[in-house]
């Protein structure tokens, strides 16, 4: 790649390219990354709509927090079971609202420690807060 060509302009997030300079030799340049500055607004929305969706299935009570987070984090059934400490038959049954209620704070800890979070955020997901639900009825 020529020098001019690796040129781009984004200061969020510097790369170093090793690029032909004019003289035909090749050395490092530190400049933005080509993907953040094309890309990066795409990930964030699309992560925004998996985020809403998810978050209306464990409302309406198809899955538990514990499916939200799960997908969130990328992680596979087995890699959950594994990191949890669960077999994966009873990793799959924590995955449905009904199960999800009746599980201990023990356990609830377990899969907070493995999401890197708390209890308090994994339970958050269950109950829409007033102010959110004040604000969808007077159309605020």
């Amino acid at each position: 790649m020529k020098e001019k060509d690796g040129i781009i302009d984004c200061p969020q997030q510097q790369v170093i390219l090793y690029v032909e300079k004019e003289d035909g030799k090749y050395e490092p340049m530190q400049t933005g990354s080509y993907i953040t500055k094309n890309f990066l607004d795409d990930y964030e929305l699309k992560r925004r709509h998996l985020e809403e969706s998810l978050q209306k299935k464990v409302l309406s009570g198809e899955v538990s927090p514990i499916y939200y987070f799960m997908v969130l984090e990328d992680l596979t059934l087995s890699e959950l079971a594994s990191r949890a400490g669960f077999r994966k038959r009873k990793v799959k049954k924590h995955l449905e609202a009904a199960c999800f209620q009746t599980l201990p704070v023990e356990t609830l800890q377990l899969y907070a420690d493995v999401f890197n979070i708390s209890v308090k955020d994994l339970l958050k997901l269950l109950v829409k807060t007033t102010d959110e639900s004040d604000n969808t009825k007077t159309g605020s």
